[in-house]
């Protein structure tokens, strides 16, 4: 799932990553507009007049880094596990800005994407912030 994912994000397959969300059934769940799918929402997001979001590139390169097993998920990044390390903030160079990453380090908390998806292969979730 991780592979397909990745696929359909750097081809921009807006509709590839929604039908991925729900392949087992609709589960994903991802951050903002609780009314609208995953794939709108990101595209909107991305095509922001004044601050477009870089949603889909994220969501590849957080996919690229180290993840964690919780229970029966795989989670990405190792940055959003309970006793993330330096090193593992320090992995999110180049994704997000450095003050963000500094905050994060600051507050022990990892607020950016993060991925999980299923032992089985069901993408679960993709959310941002808190």
């Amino acid at each position: 799932m991780r592979e397909r994912i990745i696929k359909a994000a750097v081809a921009c397959d807006y509709a590839g990553l929604q039908k991925l969300g729900d392949e087992k059934g609709p589960s994903v769940r991802f951050s903002y507009d609780p009314d609208q799918d995953m794939a709108t929402t990101w595209r909107i997001q991305e095509e922001w007049k004044d601050s477009p979001q870089p949603v889909l590139a994220r969501l590849v390169q957080v996919l690229n880094l180290p993840f964690y097993q919780e229970g029966n998920l795989y989670w990405w990044p190792t940055a959003f596990r309970e006793g993330a390390t330096e090193a593992d903030f320090a992995l999110l160079k180049g994704i997000y800005p450095d003050s963000m990453i500094t905050d994060m380090r600051k507050e022990k908390s990892y607020i950016g994407m993060r991925v999980g998806i299923s032992v089985d292969g069901d993408w679960q979730a993709a959310i941002q912030g808190d």
